[in-house]
């Protein structure tokens, strides 16, 4: 049973994989080949793969072939800044790479062991500065929500597996915020500029799909008594990320990084708090068919 579990994983992979390389290979491309045009469209096609296997394993899609087709239709589709992926440059790789890292980090985060990753520190550490550094979207939610896990778990958090990407994480958000400094305290200090920053963003918000999409799915299970006690479970469940989408929605007012990278940081965690929605409405529908 195992066996053929794992092979189904495997060809469901494969098959994403080929599938975007032949689409690179035979549509024109929107940007530029910034190497030789088959040694990109590799890259391009292992970072989305990878990107695709990290957020199928983060929320459990994985067990099924459909699931994780259907992890890589969800991603194009919802993902925010998708339209990036498959240009054919820098750009690309970059947005792909640290869209990569948060997912493996997240996962490998809940892990208390450290006796794998020792050797790995230097490396961990690198990742996290990368990550944040160059995804100004995902950068301060992500360094919030470790900031705060770090306080509520002082006593071990040295222990955790992951400690040194989150001091990574928070060395690329400082470095992020240092280049806007002045920007960021002015429009502090001014409670008309949050006011008018607030408003866009939530303007903008709500003209994007994949918040549209959580915000109405998150209120149909709240109406739902079964729907709440669910929503309470992937809140406990997926706890950093559920962080993560708070602190994204309450660096609104202030946009230190901009309202677009703002915008761009909440719709991405929004992205996995509806896939995990998503997956158990999948879930509930083929019990009632099987």
């Amino acid at each position: 049973m195992k066996d053929n579990l794992l092979w189904t994983r495997i060809l469901a992979y494969a098959f994403i994989f080929f599938g975007v390389w032949i689409g690179l290979a035979l549509f024109p491309p929107t940007g530029g080949y910034v190497w030789e045009p088959w040694t990109i469209n590799i890259c391009t096609t292992l970072l989305f793969t990878l990107f695709v296997y990290l957020t199928a394993s983060l929320a459990r899609t994985d067990q099924s072939a459909i699931g994780i087709v259907a992890t890589a239709v969800f991603i194009i589709f919802f993902c925010p800044g998708e339209e990036a992926f498959f240009n054919r440059d820098e750009s690309a790789l970059v947005e792909l790479s640290s869209q990569c890292i948060v997912p493996f980090f997240i996962g490998q985060y809940n892990r208390t062991s450290q006796k794998d990753f020792h050797r790995w520190y230097f490396l961990m550490l690198l990742m996290g500065i990368f990550c944040s550094y160059t995804h100004n979207g995902i950068t301060i939610p992500l360094c919030g929500a470790f900031v705060w896990l770090a306080f509520q778990r002082r006593e071990r958090f040295f222990r955790q597996a992951c400690w040194p990407m989150v001091v990574g994480v928070i060395i690329g958000t400082g470095l992020s915020l240092r280049q806007r400094w002045g920007d960021s305290l002015t429009a502090t200090a001014d409670p008309e500029v949050m006011v008018s920053v607030t408003g866009i963003a939530l303007k903008t918000l709500w003209e994007t799909k994949v918040f549209v999409a959580s915000m109405l799915m998150t209120g149909y299970f709240l109406t739902l008594r079964r729907g709440r006690k669910e929503v309470l479970h992937i809140f406990r469940r997926h706890y950093v990320l559920t962080l993560c989408c708070i602190f994204s929605l309450c660096t609104l007012p202030f946009a230190p990084l901009g309202i677009e990278n703002a915008v761009t940081g909440v719709c991405f965690f929004s992205m996995f708090w509806l896939l995990f929605l998503c997956q158990y409405l999948a879930e509930k529908y083929l019990k009632r068919k099987i």
